[in-house]
């Protein structure tokens, strides 16, 4: 009888040892899944933050298949594309690289300015789209008129603008 008495005190010693590691498991694993969860935010860089409203991406998400024409943009290859900011006086605020032979696969194209700072709010701007080409560029077409504070009341911080014939979208993303 005693000898039951001592296997049974021994087995829930065993018992109660098995739970308490158990429960440290499952401590450590929820520890772990919410350092993951929560810190996944303390180890991505800080958002950065602009005096000015800021154009920080410019995507073009479709242009037109062909030019006012019906002809193809380039006569043996596909189109080499930029684009410009302007303001509604011509001047030009931001002139992109240019993305050789750009086939429908490649889009979207993104731009980014070395943060573009729309010091006026309030001035409108547009963004126009070229093909690139060695005598003079063909203008494909324009976007906007949008300004900085058409984003900012907007509810987000990307702006996009599709043109009167819905052949040119292109987004603006904007930081501030």
């Amino acid at each position: 009888m005693i000898s039951t008495l001592l296997r049974e005190l021994e087995s829930s010693k065993r018992s109660k040892k098995k739970v308490f590691g158990m429960a440290r498991y499952m401590i450590v694993l929820l520890l772990i899944f919410l350092i993951f969860v929560c810190g996944c935010e303390l180890f991505e860089p800080d958002e950065e933050t602009y005096a000015h409203p800021t154009i920080t991406k410019i995507k073009t998400i479709k242009i037109p298949d062909a030019d006012d024409n019906g002809y193809a943009w380039d006569e043996f290859s596909s189109p080499d594309i930029f684009c410009q900011v302007i303001d509604s006086l011509n001047n030009i605020y931001y002139t992109s690289s240019t993305k050789q032979d750009v086939i429908t696969a490649d889009f979207p194209l993104i731009f980014k300015p070395n943060d573009l700072e729309l010091l006026d709010k309030e001035r409108e701007f547009a963004i126009v789209v070229y093909d690139e080409d060695l005598t003079s560029d063909d203008f494909i077409d324009i976007v906007g008129p949008f300004s900085a504070q058409i984003i900012m009341d907007d509810s987000s911080n990307v702006y996009t603008m599709v043109n009167y014939t819905w052949t040119l979208e292109v987004a603006v993303t904007l930081r501030w």
